[in-house]
């Protein structure tokens, strides 16, 4: 099963199958693997997305057009779509606007904890800027990013990606997450860049940018990933297994 750009207009959608098509990405280590210590129900979670938000009242992601932000942001997950901005524009926000849960799922994480799925979630999630070209400094960010993720007693990562190179940038944290001790699972926007960068776990949705998770209140379809990704972590399958949802964007975007 391979990504499909249907829902954009014919010249965008053409020049995404492009991108797509010449990626490459030469993984030269092994796909890290962390089964999980404790059954699911008794983990602590977290969230990170490489959406490139960041609190208003925060100091924007320092970056260029073309080599991206190494950069980390760490947010309340009770914050609302108000107090944010959005650095990263290669997407489009809208949806995200009215209904965070579509980028950063906190509240159905919260509903997650609140079923007895999860042990508990953290009170913040983490923000990494989608575009990094210097995977040096990536590692290094996520790196301390682990330091904070230990600190809150984590059990388990959901990482979240919002266009098209963020699943290379997501992918690339959740490796050093997982090789870390931590076991992640992602939500794939791309498949064929998930599969060359090798992410330990994920769960492939074919969506458009901006909304992994569906449309502003489609809370169903916002729980339904999740649930997946959650029985992701839960099966001990090979590094590497990429889960296909059967899930069909309605419409088309701009």
């Amino acid at each position: 099963m391979g990504t499909h750009f249907s829902f954009y207009p014919v010249d965008r959608r053409g020049a995404l199958e492009i991108k797509v098509a010449e990626y490459v990405f030469e993984q030269t280590e092994p796909t890290p693997w962390t089964p999980l210590r404790r059954p699911l129900r008794e983990c602590r979670a977290a969230v990170v997305t490489t959406a490139g938000v960041r609190l208003a009242t925060q100091h924007q992601f320092s970056c260029t057009r073309t080599s991206g932000s190494a950069e980390i942001r760490e947010i309340s997950a009770y914050v609302s779509p108000a107090q944010l901005a959005f650095d990263f524009t290669n997407y489009d926000p809208s949806e995200a606007q009215e209904d965070l849960n579509v980028l950063v799922p906190v509240e159905r994480m919260r509903e997650l904890a609140e079923e007895k799925v999860l042990g508990g979630v953290t009170e913040t999630f983490f923000s990494f800027f989608g575009l990094c070209e210097n995977l040096a400094a990536l590692r290094g960010t996520a790196a301390c990013a682990v330091e904070r993720l230990r600190a809150q007693e984590v059990d388990v990562v959901f990482v979240f990606p919002a266009n098209l190179v963020c699943n290379q940038t997501g992918g690339i944290v959740a490796r050093e997450i997982e090789r870390a001790g931590i076991a992640t699972v992602m939500l794939a926007g791309v498949r064929e860049i998930v599969e060359q960068v090798r992410v330990p776990r994920a769960v492939f949705v074919n969506f458009p940018f901006g909304r992994p998770l569906g449309r502003a209140g489609d809370r169903a379809t916002q729980r339904r990933i999740l649930d997946e990704m959650a029985a992701a972590l839960c099966r001990n399958e090979r590094p590497g297994r990429i889960r296909d949802l059967d899930l069909v964007w309605e419409g088309e975007v701009v």
